[in-house]
This record gives structure tokens, sequence and C-alpha cells, in this order.
């Protein structure tokens, strides 16, 4: 982790697997409860969002939220994923971007498509919603590939450290 976290901000996560929260600029890891079972889509619009502009940028928006971690915290100990869905907030949504927009539009066609929640990762572009079943998640994205051209879906992965 300490090699991984000198080659990158998110790294470390990476290499460790599983559920953390990330501290920092992502190196310090708190080891959490597995998610509960759940798949993800992950959409990525053509397009990417420079972190070093969002962050200049961050400082002149109006936030409407800050992320309810200790909500999500609480909700991840009790193998509630219904919780952890209500409480997804990305403070860089935000930011008046015009690039930002698309993001939302693929937000609202993840849960259109059924996902309990969605939200963009990090500093963007790719968004991913969260959804119950396999089958759904298969169906969002198949409707999402005719649009994007980067659409998958996961699984949560156990630790592997």
């Amino acid at each position: 982790e300490t090699i991984a976290a000198g080659i990158g901000s998110d790294v470390a996560f990476c290499v460790a697997g599983g559920t953390a929260l990330a501290q920092g600029r992502g190196e310090l890891l708190s080891r959490l409860p597995d998610m509960p079972e759940c798949y993800f889509v992950i959409c990525k619009p053509g397009f990417s969002i420079s972190t070093p502009e969002l962050f200049r940028s961050i400082d002149s928006a109006p936030l409407r939220h800050h992320p309810d971690t200790a909500g999500i915290l609480d909700s991840l100990d009790r193998g509630e994923l219904e919780g952890i869905c209500r409480r997804l907030y990305n403070v860089f949504e935000d930011v008046s971007d015009r690039r930002i927009k698309t993001v939302g539009e693929i937000k609202s066609r993840l849960l259109d498509c059924g996902a309990a929640g969605a939200v963009m990762t990090g500093t963007g572009s790719a968004v991913f919603g969260i959804f119950t079943d396999a089958a759904t998640a298969q169906e969002a994205q198949s409707a999402l590939l005719r649009e994007y051209r980067f659409c998958c879906v996961a699984e949560p992965v156990k630790a592997l450290l």
C-alpha cells in the first residue's frame, strides 16, 4: 500500500480491494464491513474532467450538501444497501460546468433504469449506479451502451489484503 500510495492517490485502494473509507488523498484507508450484495453499473461519457480544474472550481461553487459519511458508515455497519444509496452525494457535481450536465443525465438514466442510487465517481467523469439485482443492472448497461461507449456491470470486491 505504501508503494501504491507513491504511484497515485487512489492506487492503494485499488490494490487492497474490499470496502474502505479513504481519507487524505485516498491513500489513508480504514477497513469497513463488506458492501451488501449489489451490482454497480459504471458509465463513462466520452470526455474526462480535469481533477485540478475541478478542485479550483469547487472553492467558488455554492455547495448544496455535504456527503453524509457517518450515515453511510452506519448503513454499511447494518448491511442496509438502501441507506447507503439514499446518502450518495458528490460535492463536485455542484460545480458549474457544462460537462456536469451530462453527468446529471447519466445519473438520471441510471435511476430511471432501476438504480437504488447513483453518483459521479470522484472528480468524474464516470458515474455509477447501485442495483439490487443482476438482471436489472444488465438491462441498464444495455440501455446506456446505446448512448455511451463505456458502460459495464461490476460487483463489490472482497478485501484482497
